[in-house]
């Protein structure tokens, strides 16, 4: 009970942090001399500071001093291992970055993990390298029962890697899971209880999270799906170039081939990039200077991703819908046009009486690396006891 207590302080104290000893006792239904026994264990083993003195109550008194997380008394150290290259974060527990790595594309992506694990860790001190928590680890091929990434060479065992080579804890996931993981602890999705993450690249990812937890599925491969074809709207005629739109940004540049001389100037160069962030580079600079062939081209897109999303924000009807990946870049223009074309699809039923709210991720380009620390973060919240960092 002692352990479990100390478990439920700490989380209290995450979540509603600035927050007096008798306020967490209201919250929690605990006895405020349980509370402060608790209190008193967290500040030793350095996960509680005191700040500065809050309210009185009621009928005045002494003002109570309010609590903190310390959000030093753990470093995370979080990797993304994506395209065009990797990179790698420590933050504390507070989401704030200390330190930050990234390495161009590397023959073996095992190889260019441990490189940056290990360029990480030596820009800590003896005293921060003793307070990392974690490593964790967001990638495009991984599989989670495993524990592995599935590089050109096969399954490639990267936690038990880490873990041997540094001596600290690592974990690792598909890189959408840790996107959701990244939105539950320092994005939109904190403190949400259900909420979808889809992941535009290549193709289109899938993440949710039903009541704090994240869901898997059968054979623990929710959220992989193939690219779909939209028909365009019952208006468009037939001979239409963008009546029939893919399911994922990189559509674009069909849809550029498709419109020949009409695609205009940077939808052509958008078709002779090869890696998704450059060709939603040069659209982006198409909306920029609001060139009409690129503003019709992701119109249609944007309808095209409106019809999936709003299919999925009927079936599952999350809090929030939060989507990521490069196609981010095109900022609030696009985020406005999903945000108005899911509208007019939404069921809005008695039961449903407005569409679900849709942003795209503020956590920027460390977004993933943000994800494999939320992969540490979460054990660390959830697991029973509380070990001091001498």
């Amino acid at each position: 009970m002692r352990e479990v207590n100390d478990l439920l302080v700490l989380n209290c104290l995450r979540e509603r942090q600035p927050i007096a000893n008798i306020d967490i006792a209201r919250e929690l239904g605990m006895e405020p001399a349980t509370v402060c026994k608790v209190v008193q264990r967290l500040s030793e083993a350095g996960f509680v500071r005191e700040g500065d003195a809050g309210q009185a109550g009621p009928r005045g008194g002494r003002r109570p001093r309010l609590l903190h997380l310390e959000e030093r008394a753990r470093l995370i150290i979080g990797i993304d291992v994506g395209c065009p290259g990797s990179r790698g974060i420590v933050i504390d527990l507070g989401g704030n970055v200390l330190y930050r790595v990234s390495e161009a594309a590397v023959a073996d992506p095992a190889e260019g993990v441990l490189s940056i694990v290990g360029q990480l860790l030596a820009r800590l001190s003896r005293k921060e390298r003793e307070k990392v928590a974690g490593v964790g680890i967001g990638a495009m091929d991984a599989v989670y029962e495993a524990g592995v990434m599935l590089a050109p060479g096969g399954r490639v065992p990267i936690a038990e890697m880490v873990s041997g080579r540094f001596g600290v804890e690592a974990f690792v996931d598909e890189n959408t899971n840790a996107f959701a993981m990244a939105e539950k602890h320092f994005g939109f999705g904190r403190g949400a209880s259900s909420f979808l993450c889809l992941w535009y690249r290549h193709g289109v990812g899938h993440a949710l999270v039903i009541d704090g937890k994240l869901f898997r599925g059968a054979q623990g491969a929710f959220g992989e799906t193939r690219h779909y074809l939209v028909p365009g709207r019952a208006e468009n005629r037939p001979d239409d170039p963008l009546s029939a739109v893919e399911v994922r940004p990189q559509a674009i540049v069909d849809l550029a081939a498709r419109l020949g001389p009409e695609a205009g100037p940077f939808l052509v160069a958008a078709r002779r990039q090869e890696e998704p962030e450059a060709i939603i580079g040069a659209v982006t600079e198409g909306i920029r200077a609001q060139d009409p062939a690129t503003i019709r081209a992701v119109e249609a897109i944007a309808r095209a991703m409106s019809v999936s999303v709003s299919l999925l924000a009927d079936l599952l009807d999350p809090e929030m819908l939060i989507i990521g990946g490069p196609v981010t870049q095109w900022g609030t223009p696009m985020l406005e046009l999903l945000r108005h074309n899911v509208g007019e699809l939404a069921d809005t039923t008695c039961a449903r009486k407005s569409p679900a709210r849709l942003e795209f991720t503020r956590l920027g380009d460390d977004v993933i690396a943000f994800g494999g620390a939320a992969l540490v973060m979460d054990p660390l919240f959830e697991r029973v006891g509380i070990t001091v960092a001498r």
